[in-house]
């Protein structure tokens, strides 16, 4: 009692909302300001086999021994006070993920919880549980779509704790669980192969895992279908939430094997500037009053996340209304010191180029729009942001110098001078990202950052953009960072292999040019041409 007591007052005193602790990682309190780390090493298998032997009672053992994945709560502390706290954890193989909620009381809960020893409720189907990434409370954007399903069912035992299990259920419940617990972005499920998991960007076979066939398939997809009477056509795609996981994006599909599904779990609140290692000039392009921001990458770079932290850095910090046009909703922003209102916007071109103008007519300060794939689209946006808009504009590129060149690239060779000119005047900056393997395991993302200044702005409308890199090398001292620059930081930390830094350069020349000059060994390179 005397570690949970303790456990309990690290919360209290960091003020977070949970303590998670995960097997080859430091115990970290999450905060609003981010995660607080509570000591200097890792926790080791047995360490947080103890805690688990500690945190839960003797009828919670089944239920995560039987389905992965449990939720219990707490007795009361006194380090807790009148508050609240549930152990939710998670078990497969050697590893095992334990996190402790707090459950903030509220003025207008106090007399509840004075009387809350004396009687039971009865069960309901619980709220949305945040996923391991989030800790926050979820809650399905008004715009979309698609149907959100609670999945599992809470037992009340007599004496006030609570068990989540859910046998129908517990098939795909319990792969979930087993994914998220690995810290796993999907789960794959194929006729005819074992469930696999994408983690870090790399997939893995989940080894201890049955094959599973088509009609086991089938059966999972049921499990999760709003209405187990609708037809699961390939393509046909639904939100779920799923305690101690969060929300889950579904698609089922229809290979030469048999039936598939594709399960994405998608984080409820924004990773914040600080958590990702926002730099000060890339946060400040955030307090813009108006001009062009364009947020760049290959595909899998990371850019939603970007994005979002952006606009969770604006509604934190200004006063503003704010409008996000999103393929599909990822993080749901609450509103706080901006109004925010997100759009899920599907379809073709004119889909978007619509939602583009319906937005405008609606006089938002801060302009989102996910994805400017067409030239209309882009048109748009440079008129939005010299019109006095912030406009923040995603673009699929791998780097700041291509971005501007894509954007002028796919207009009418008679309309390029014109997009030319507003492109030089109302561009405030570029970030590119590419997400690395880190030597440790997990990912980081490296980050080229291009800021407007007079010479940038010259070369963008006299057509010059392959000399903008130049420029760029000439503006560190205003805060510019080419990628070449934070690859080899990296390479230099020993933070990422200098194979993976080469690997994701978009100019290796320069790149190989770089680590010779800090003598960094590239002799692999050689070997490879």
């Amino acid at each position: 009692m005397q570690l949970v007591e303790s456990l309990v007052a690290a919360i209290v005193r960091e003020d977070g909302d949970a303590l998670v602790m995960h097997v080859g990682e430091k115990p970290a309190v999450m905060t609003g300001r981010g995660p607080v780390q509570l000591s200097s090493g890792p926790l080791t298998l047995a360490a947080m086999a103890d805690l688990l032997r500690e945190l839960l009672p003797p009828e919670a053992q089944q239920p995560l021994d039987e389905f992965g994945a449990v939720e219990s709560d707490l007795p009361p502390t006194g380090a807790g006070g009148a508050e609240r706290y549930t152990v939710v954890a998670a078990r497969g193989g050697d590893d095992i993920w334990i996190e402790l909620r707090r459950q903030r009381v509220l003025p207008f809960d106090l007399p509840a919880q004075s009387s809350a020893h004396g009687s039971v409720d009865a069960p309901s189907a619980p709220a949305p549980m945040p996923s391991r990434a989030s800790r926050s409370e979820d809650r399905a954007p008004a715009e979309s779509s698609a149907t959100v399903l609670p999945l599992a069912r809470s037992f009340v035992k007599p004496d006030g704790r609570r068990v989540t299990a859910s046998p129908r259920l517990a098939g795909l419940d319990r792969l979930l669980r087993l994914a998220a617990a690995r810290g796993a972005e999907t789960l794959y499920l194929f006729s005819q192969a074992r469930p696999s998991i994408r983690v870090d960007g790399e997939i893995g076979i989940l080894d201890a895992e049955p094959v599973l066939g088509a009609s086991d398939v089938d059966a999972l997809l049921l499990e999760a279908l709003p209405d187990p009477r609708e037809d699961k056509a390939d393509g046909t795609e639904w939100i779920v939430d799923i305690p101690e996981v969060g929300r889950v994006r579904c698609v089922s599909f229809r290979d030469h094997r048999g039936p598939g599904g594709v399960f994405r779990m998608i984080p409820v609140r924004a990773i914040s500037a600080e958590q990702l290692g926002l730099s000060r000039e890339i946060q400040g392009l955030c307090a813009e009053p108006e001009g062009l921001v364009l947020v760049a990458g290959p595909r899998s770079s990371g850019k939603s996340t970007l994005m979002a932290a952006f606009v969770d850095v604006i509604n934190r910090t200004r006063s503003d209304h704010v409008i996000a046009l999103e393929s599909r909703i990822k993080v749901v922003h609450e509103s706080r010191s901006s109004l925010v209102s997100q759009r899920e916007v599907r379809g073709d071109t004119d889909a978007l180029l619509a939602a583009v103008r319906a937005a405008l007519r609606e006089n938002p300060d801060v302009l989102v729009i996910e994805d400017l794939r067409a030239p209309e689209v882009v048109v748009e946006a440079l008129e939005a942001a010299g019109s006095g808009h912030l406009v923040i504009g995603g673009l699929a590129a791998h780097s700041a110098t291509t971005a501007l060149e894509r954007i002028v690239d796919q207009m009418a060779p008679e309309r390029r001078s014109a997009v030319q000119a507003l492109l030089a005047e109302s561009l405030r900056g570029v970030v590119s990202q590419v997400l690395l393997r880190k030597t440790g395991g997990g990912r980081v993302a490296a980050r080229e950052l291009l800021l407007s200044s007079a010479s940038v702005s010259q070369l963008i409308a006299e057509g010059k953009i392959a000399q903008v890199p130049l420029a760029m090398e000439s503006g560190r001292r205003v805060g510019m960072v080419p990628l070449t620059d934070a690859l080899v930081a990296f390479v230099q930390s020993g933070a990422v292999d200098v194979r993976e830094a080469w690997r994701k350069a978009a100019d290796r020349p320069a790149l190989l040019k770089a680590l010779k000059r800090e003598g960094i060994d590239t002799s692999f390179a050689e070997r490879l041409a």
